[in-house]
């Protein structure tokens, strides 16, 4: 039976390193900060998870890959300036270096922008390029730290998304499922049309500001957010929230089936989010505390997301009206 993966582990054989760096050492899990980075590409699904080897010179997968269409826009995942752009072993490689002090690659990627020069995060940095090594098209993420030892680090804990959770193909409604009064708000309102929100009718939130939603449901997501912290130390870290009509449009290039009909998202609607950092995975401690605190500041765990629902998504929270 197929499975789709919202991030899917599995075993990959081979990895690039950056022109002109000393190949890959092993990386030891959770030896970067928790922060969340800007996913580089919208909705980001993880296909071949990190797995580096146990010696520097043997085979592994030194990195993340992630599915994407090319041609689809690469955003900053931090604040930072280009390090490297040009082809590695054939491949279109693009590499920054973050304010925070990491080396972030990208593979097949182009960017038009020059060495040196400066972005903030969530910036437009260039392109998904064609090639690569997965069979589909992909997008090939690896980090390190720019200073000492270069050490390959799970990319996937800066994103928020180091749970794996796997959905039967056979389970995908042949329709997104929808919001109602009684469970959801995820809904037209204020006469916006589904990814055409206005900026003036949004609001960025605090632990976020690259994430928008309707401004009285950021309010209500940051409060929560802030007694998360308070329980667990960290934000609520945020994968996805609203998506605008083109990134539906490139979503349902990326996704196919597995993607809703451009105009019809409910992340089309600024009510939505998707959530990372432990939320995504049922059972957890966080996705417990989610589920009985998040409804007192108005976001809902819709009935079909649930375990037990139509299409589990232990990730995908809404705001009720």
């Amino acid at each position: 039976m197929r499975l789709i993966a919202a991030v899917s582990l599995m075993v990959f054989a081979f990895t690039f390193a950056e022109a002109g760096m000393p190949f890959a050492a092993s990386a030891e899990p959770g030896s970067h900060d928790r922060t969340t980075w800007v996913s580089p590409v919208p909705a980001m699904e993880i296909i071949e998870a990190f797995d580096p080897p146990s010696e520097a010179w043997l085979k592994g997968h030194r990195g993340i890959d992630v599915l994407t269409v090319s041609g689809e826009p690469l955003r900053a995942p931090a604040a930072g300036t280009i390090r490297f752009r040009g082809t590695v072993v054939g491949t279109a490689t693009v590499s920054i270096e973050t304010d925070s002090g990491h080396v972030v690659s990208l593979q097949p990627a182009e960017s038009e922008l020059k060495m040196g020069e400066k972005f903030a995060a969530g910036a437009r940095i260039g392109t998904v390029a064609e090639g690569g090594h997965c069979d589909e098209s992909c997008l090939h993420i690896g980090v390190w730290k720019s200073e000492g030892k270069k050490k390959y680090l799970d990319p996937a804990g800066f994103f928020g998304q180091e749970q794996s959770i796997l959905l039967p193909l056979s389970r995908k409604p042949a329709r997104e499922p929808t919001g109602d009064s009684a469970t959801s708000g995820a809904g037209a309102w204020g006469g916006h049309r589904n990814g055409r929100i206005t900026a003036v009718s949004s609001c960025s939130m605090t632990s976020a500001p690259l994430i928008m939603l309707r401004c009285d449901a950021q309010a209500a997501f940051d409060r929560m957010s802030h007694a998360y912290e308070a329980r667990f130390s960290t934000p609520i870290s945020v994968t996805d929230a609203y998506r605008d009509y083109d990134t539906q449009v490139i979503l349902k290039r990326r996704k196919g089936r597995m993607a809703a009909t451009p105009g019809t998202s409910n992340h089309g609607w600024a009510l939505a989010v998707d959530l990372g950092g432990g939320i995504n995975s049922f059972g957890s401690a966080e996705h417990q505390w989610m589920r009985a605190n998040a409804p007192k500041f108005g976001w809902i765990h819709p009935g079909w997301a649930r375990q037990s629902g139509s299409l589990p998504e232990p990730w995908h929270w809404e705001f009720r009206k």
